[in-house]
């Protein structure tokens, strides 16, 4: 295994096990290099540039699978890409990403302001319209109200 590969692995180990030290904190290693069995399988050429390769695949795979699909990602085939054309993929799929969750965070806010604004409507406090809608889940607001 060349040394430049062995001493990522080293590098990735002693980072995860500092990081881990820290309250509540923990961090995955990477198997320990001298685990030859899953080297030789994860990265046959054993050089730092192989493994790096494979992992920037499996990232935009995993990216691709978490935000569309896994057949749309599998129906890319990223290894037949160059490393510029995926690493731009992952910039997109991440910025598409991004912009879902600040769109669902805003629309939480929305929900809870509606929330809040109802629960000042019916002179009743946010944690008791919460509770009344836990309860009747199934019910309209208007029922629940009709019940108090």
């Amino acid at each position: 295994m060349e040394k430049a590969l062995v001493d990522y692995i080293i590098a990735q180990r002693a980072e995860a096990d500092e990081y881990s030290k820290n309250p509540d904190c923990w961090m995955g290693k990477l198997p320990c290099h001298t685990d030859t069995d899953y080297w030789n399988d994860r990265v046959p050429s054993g050089t730092l540039a192989e493994y790096e390769r494979i992992t920037l695949v499996e990232d935009a795979y995993y990216i691709t699978a978490d935000h569309t699909s896994k057949s749309y990602a599998r129906s890319l085939e990223f290894h037949k890409w160059t490393d510029d054309k995926i690493i731009r993929h992952i910039n997109q799929i991440s910025k598409l990403a991004e912009a879902e969750r600040a769109e669902k965070r805003k629309e939480k806010e929305a929900e809870e302001a509606r929330l809040d604004k109802l629960a000042a409507d019916i002179e009743i406090d946010r944690e008791t319209l919460d509770r009344w809608m836990d309860q009747n889940d199934n019910s309209s607001i208007g029922d629940m109200y009709a019940t108090v």
